[in-house]
């Protein structure tokens, strides 16, 4: 996972500091030696995500509150161990949001101190359909959501349930769009560009951007198939 805070505060002659944006990235089953910079045997180009550690800080030593999505994300969201509510599997599409409206997150913290708040990507924390409207993999567009993301302190949402329902694109409590698993990466980082671009100068923003990647399905979009360098050595998928 990575933390980048953009802009930094500095001080004025009121001694009033400037509030930091935060751009939280959260990478779904990225391997501590599967990054070039801590891993220099590591047979996978990790360029950027190079760039962004030269330019901070490196942990060396950071600990998940569980090796699988759903509670690794409530522990994110929540600042609480999982284990508090046996939450120790995953979710399915259907799975009722397992964050009470009550509870405070690191969201609702951030709307309380001034700041615009965005969740883009796989959420994977439940949501409320009313019901079954569509299956595992298909919800039809037009489905609205009785509790979305946004109850956990969100302003915006974009993205989808889990890695399994990866075509179905929800923006705030509506399916708006179906497309192929190998469109769904580069619409979730076109649209947190644009609502980065979107910001005013001088309000401050939280951006929660949960990728469904480098976890299954292995659908890179043409311009990246076969880049890597990376091989498959288990089930020798070429698109590696």
């Amino acid at each position: 996972m990575f933390l980048w805070s953009l802009g930094f505060g500095f001080w004025s002659f009121a001694a009033t500091p400037a509030k930091p944006n935060f751009l939280y990235i959260l990478c779904d089953d990225l391997g501590y030696g599967d990054v070039k910079c801590l891993n220099p045997k590591g047979k996978i180009a990790t360029p950027q995500l190079d760039k962004l550690a030269a330019a901070g800080m490196i942990f060396t030593d950071v600990h998940s509150s569980s090796a699988v999505c759903t509670p690794t994300r409530y522990g994110i969201i929540t600042g609480r161990y999982p284990s508090r509510i046996g939450q120790y599997g995953v979710l399915t599409t259907y799975s009722p949001p397992i964050i009470p409206t009550t509870r405070l997150t690191v969201a609702s913290l951030m709307k309380q101190n001034g700041y615009d708040t965005a969740c883009i990507g796989k959420w994977h924390l439940g949501m409320d359909w009313g019901g079954k409207p569509g299956n595992e993999k298909t919800i039809p567009v037009g489905t609205q959501l009785k509790q979305s993301p946004n109850a956990a302190g969100f302003d915006y949402f974009y993205g989808y349930t889990h890695a399994r329902n990866i075509g179905t694109v929800i923006e705030q409590e509506h399916v708006i769009a179906h497309v192929q698993p190998s469109e769904n990466q580069p619409l979730m980082a076109k649209k947190a560009v644009e609502w980065i671009d979107q910001r005013k100068s001088g309000e401050p923003f939280f951006l929660y951007y949960p990728l469904g990647i480098p976890h299954e399905p292995i659908v890179p979009s043409a311009e990246f198939t076969g880049k890597s360098g990376a091989q498959d050595v288990v089930r020798k998928d070429p698109k590696y």
